[in-house]
């Protein structure tokens, strides 16, 4: 029996996460994270997972890192305190934040000895603007966001404990998940945020020309491919995890209308200067190596996003 800790267990993808591991293992299974808005005995959904325990704490605070890792084999780091945009108008908060929290984590990992740590980064900014039709793991990160540039400096720390004190790790750079769960007005999650305004038949702002490419990742797909692979013994430290192909915003919106039978008016604004315009991640060394792939097309992932738009 293995003991795993979930940082960041509230959020969207640690929602999914923990449902899954739940499912899959009879392992204990603690999530971490602020809750708010919980108090113990409250009918959060994790109560009702027999083998998940529910931890609020400060991820700031090492005691409280210390008391939820004693004895334990796996951690999740999901946390983040920014977005792309929070960190992009105050760089200050990801190096005070993420940066400084992480790598007081992985020295309290040290010191309990725990077996494996699990990444999740960011495919879709760490490695900045690269001239090709899909970007390898061998390509050198340059990202141009202070996000990016969090996540890259997160994943040199774990190298840096792995060397120095043999934690082992693994990293997964992540393309842009979308699914049921995700922030309808959040900052991150073009697809639900969309959608919703389709619902409400409010405009929608469309960054440049709409001709900027990313890789959508349905929120299923990422969850299985991290749980079925994380536990076996990984032969780089960084894998590329996404859908393999890419969409432009404006092809994004043809298959949001499609799906909706809506169209809404488009309002176009500036892209940011740290954007880049393609950003689409090769998957095959994850596949070659844990022969897992993608399962969801873009078509059904926006149907299944939208069916839960609906019901809000």
């Amino acid at each position: 029996m293995s003991k795993i800790v979930v940082f960041g267990a509230d959020g969207f993808i640690g929602r999914h996460l923990v449902n899954r591991l739940s499912e899959v293992t009879d392992n204990t299974i603690i999530v971490f994270d602020k809750f708010s808005n919980y108090q113990i005995g409250s009918d959060h959904p994790f109560e009702k997972l027999s083998n998940v325990t529910i931890a609020p704490g400060d991820f700031f605070n090492r005691d409280d890192l210390v008391n939820v890792l004693s004895g334990v084999d796996y951690v999740f780091h999901l946390i983040s305190s920014t977005n792309p945009a929070t960190a992009n108008n105050d760089p200050f908060i990801d190096i005070d934040t993420n940066i400084r929290g992480s790598v007081e984590l992985f020295e309290v990992c040290v010191e309990q000895k725990v077996k494996k740590v699990i990444f999740l980064s960011s495919g879709g900014t760490v490695y900045g603007d690269v001239d090709s039709d899909l970007i390898d793991e061998s390509s050198t990160p340059a990202p141009r966001s202070p996000y990016g540039i969090g996540k890259l400096t997160i994943e040199h720390y774990l190298r840096y404990f792995k060397h120095r004190s043999g934690l082992d790790y693994i990293v997964y750079r992540a393309a842009n998940p979308y699914g049921p769960g995700q922030n309808i007005h959040g900052k991150q999650g073009v697809i639900p945020v969309f959608l919703y305004h389709y619902l409400t038949k409010e405009p929608i702002t469309i960054y440049g020309d709409g001709s900027m490419v990313r890789d959508y990742l349905f929120i299923d797909d990422l969850i299985t491919m991290v749980v079925n692979s994380y536990q076996q013994a990984n032969k780089f430290p960084e894998y590329n995890i996404g859908s393999g192909s890419g969409k432009s915003v404006n092809e994004l919106i043809k298959h949001i209308e499609s799906c909706t039978g809506y169209s809404v008016d488009k309002k176009h604004t500036p892209t940011p200067k740290t954007f880049v315009d393609k950003i689409v991640l090769d998957i095959s060394r994850f596949n070659d190596e844990f022969g897992i792939i993608p399962r969801v097309n873009l078509e059904d992932g926006i149907k299944r996003t939208w069916d839960y738009v609906q019901e809000l």
